[in-house]
């Protein structure tokens, strides 16, 4: 069975914009549940408005235990991760398209995990990473960028991982290191780094990475005061793993209305920011 999760904290506004889009994900999944921090009966309210369960903590789990929550109460032996920022951005036939083409991916071993999120979304974008060091989508090689590569090789074939946020087709560019599956196309984790953005993955995959997360987070750099998974996972260890890591062209977008605690955002709350 697949299991849709979303995290939440307060932001009602963003939350209930996101679960207006969810029809396709509650016909795709046999079990949807919203995760909240620091529960409370409005959350139930509108989880059960948008036919969602609602589990959640008293406290304020921050992304790492929240997820570790989130994905303790699905059922489902695949699972959707996503947060309440997180719309649906296709049409409901792409959407059960990508959705099913993820799964299949995964059922046959052709990814361990693959990412749903828009890969041409410009916030949170691998894409300014990789143009750094290589062309965009149909322009010349610069002196510039020979140069950047000549003096920092490793770092810009690393780089080379993220082409698939700038490039249609990076297997075309970068063949030793993307393959295409239709319309996935697929990396060592070597390459492509672990994300908080939506994934779909096996729940037991998901569940030892944050674990993992878990027992790994002293010392780690947190946001907003908490722990957070991507920092801590991603490093020697993740890319050590050999995880096939899957890219679709995405099903989800990213959309902040309301209470932000990142500075920079045009929904920011100072309220609930760290140190408030």
């Amino acid at each position: 069975m697949l299991s849709a999760g979303i995290l939440s904290w307060k932001a009602h506004g963003t939350l209930r914009a996101t679960l207006a889009t969810c029809a396709p994900l509650r016909e795709a999944a046999g079990d949807c549940v919203v995760f909240f921090n620091e529960i409370t009966d409005a959350d139930r309210e509108l989880a059960a408005q948008f036919g969602f369960r609602a589990e959640g903590s008293t406290e304020n789990l921050g992304i790492l235990g929240g997820t570790r929550g989130l994905v303790s109460c699905m059922r489902g032996d695949e699972i959707i991760l996503l947060q309440n920022d997180n719309p649906v951005n296709v049409p409901p036939d792409v959407f059960a398209a990508r959705i099913a083409e993820a799964r299949a991916l995964l059922a046959s071993g052709g990814a361990d995990m693959i990412r749903l999120r828009d890969r041409f979304d410009k916030s949170f974008s691998d894409a300014p990473k990789y143009l750094r060091y290589w062309p965009g989508e149909g322009e010349r090689d610069t002196l510039a960028l020979k140069l950047r590569r000549l003096m920092r090789p490793f770092k810009a074939r690393r780089m080379a991982g993220r082409a698939h946020a700038a490039l249609r087709n990076p297997e075309t560019a970068h063949p030793d290191i993307f393959e295409r599956s239709g319309g996935i196309v697929v990396a060592d984790s070597r390459f492509i780094d672990y994300s908080d953005q939506p994934f779909l993955a096996r729940r037991s995959l998901a569940a030892e990475l944050l674990d993992w997360a878990e027992s790994h987070k002293e010392g780690k750099r947190t946001l907003n005061g908490l722990p957070v998974p991507e920092i801590i996972i991603n490093g020697t260890g993740w890319r050590g793993r050999g995880l096939k890591i899957g890219v679709s062209d995405g099903v989800f977008a990213h959309r902040r209305l309301d209470d932000s605690f990142r500075p920079d955002n045009a929904a920011y709350n100072a309220s609930i920011a760290a140190g408030a």
